[in-house]
C-alpha cells in the first residue's frame, strides 16, 4: 500500500467527526432574517455625499456577503438597517519641506442600528452602535481624498455587515 494512502483514512474520519459536531466553515447569519433594508444613511457632516456612498457600499457588501436580500421599501423588509454618518474629516499626518501634505488620514464615524420589523422593546432600548474608520493616503503619489473617503467607507460597509453576524 502507498504511503500516502495510509494517512487518508484517518483525514477522512476527522472532516466526518468534525462535520457532526456542530462546526461550520459559513457566517453565522440569523435565519429568521429573509430581508433587509437599507434607507439612505443620514449625514451631519459637512462633507458631500459620504452618505449616499456608505448606503450603496452597505447594501453591495450584504448582497455579496450574506444570505439576505435587501429590499426597496421597509413594508417588504424583516428587518431595517439604519445609520448616521456622525463625522468625516480629513487630517495632514506629514508635511514636506515646502508645507504641502505629505500624507493624510481620512476618517468616518458612523451609527448604525439593525432592528426588526417592527423592532422589539429590547432593540428600541439598545440604540445605535457606533463605529470608526481611519485610512492613510499620501497626495504625492496620486491618492485624493475621494479616494480616501471611498475607501475609508469601503472598510466601515464591512464592519457593518460583520456586526449583522450572529454573536457566538
Amino acid at each position: 500500500m502507498p504511503r500516502k494512502l495510509i494517512g487518508l483514512p484517518w483525514i477522512v474520519l476527522a472532516a466526518l467527526a468534525l462535520g457532526g459536531c456542530g462546526y461550520s466553515i459559513r457566517a453565522p447569519y440569523s435565519k429568521d432574517v429573509k430581508t433587509v433594508y437599507v434607507p439612505v444613511f443620514r449625514s451631519i457632516t459637512f462633507r458631500r455625499d459620504v452618505n449616499l456612498q456608505l448606503t450603496e457600499l452597505v447594501i453591495k457588501e450584504i448582497e455579496r456577503r450574506t444570505p439576505f436580500k435587501v429590499v426597496g421599501t421597509a413594508d417588504e423588509a424583516d428587518t431595517i438597517l439604519d445609520g448616521t454618518v456622525n463625522f468625516a474629516d480629513k487630517n495632514i499626518v506629514v508635511e514636506n519641506p515646502f508645507n504641502f501634505p505629505r500624507q493624510l488620514t481620512a476618517q468616518i464615524n458612523a451609527s448604525v442600528n439593525w432592528t426588526h420589523n417592527p423592532p422589539t422593546k429590547e432593540e428600541l432600548e439598545r440604540g445605535f452602535a457606533t463605529i470608526a474608520e481611519t485610512v492613510n493616503f499620501v497626495p504625492e503619489i496620486g491618492e485624493s481624498s475621494m479616494t480616501a473617503f471611498y475607501r475609508t467607507n469601503q472598510a466601515l460597509a464591512k464592519q457593518i455587515v460583520d456586526m449583522m453576524e450572529q454573536a457566538w
